[in-house]
């Protein structure tokens, strides 16, 4: 089992990423910090059951995303719609944002974790339970949607 030193240094160098990945997958910011929370207290509680310490940051990204979809749907069923704000204008340096934000889960998530996170498609692949292929599949996909958006912005400009 990991000792207490070895779980915070992994957990702490992992903390960056782990907020991004949340940023993906929640909007609200006190969703996104309990999710952190959550996961670190789960992980903790959890980590005599990681049996190669090697997947330790798949394991744990593994763990927040189903925290976010916890709280994800928990606070879906307790924001009434007339408490929702107002959405903004876009504004030029959130375009490559609201483009993955627009994207389906299903290929947001694998799209942040191999380009921004570094994941490679095996653990990727891990992650979100799926076979290679699938996650393969998934890129493609988030990449055609993305050309295909973007193409049309610079048509359009």
């Amino acid at each position: 089992m990991m000792d207490e030193r070895c779980f915070t240094e992994k957990l702490l160098s992992s903390e960056a990423m782990l907020y991004r990945i949340s940023c993906t997958l929640l909007r609200n910011e006190e969703d996104r910090r309990d999710a952190l929370q959550e996961t670190a207290l789960k992980a903790w509680r959890a980590r005599g059951q990681l049996r190669n310490e090697q997947y330790f940051t798949t394991w744990l990204v593994r763990i927040l995303m189903n925290e976010c979809h916890r709280l994800r749907g928990k606070s879906a069923r307790c924001v009434p719609l007339d408490q929702l704000p107002e959405p903004r204008a876009p504004e030029r340096d959130n375009d490559l944002r609201l483009l993955l934000e627009a994207l389906p889960e299903k290929q947001r998530v694998p799209l942040i974790l191999h380009y921004l996170e570094g994941f490679s498609l095996e653990e990727i692949a891990q992650v979100v339970r799926v076979p290679v292929g699938t996650v393969k599949y998934r890129l493609h996909q988030a990449r055609k949607a993305l050309r295909v958006e973007l193409s049309g912005k610079e048509e359009a400009l």
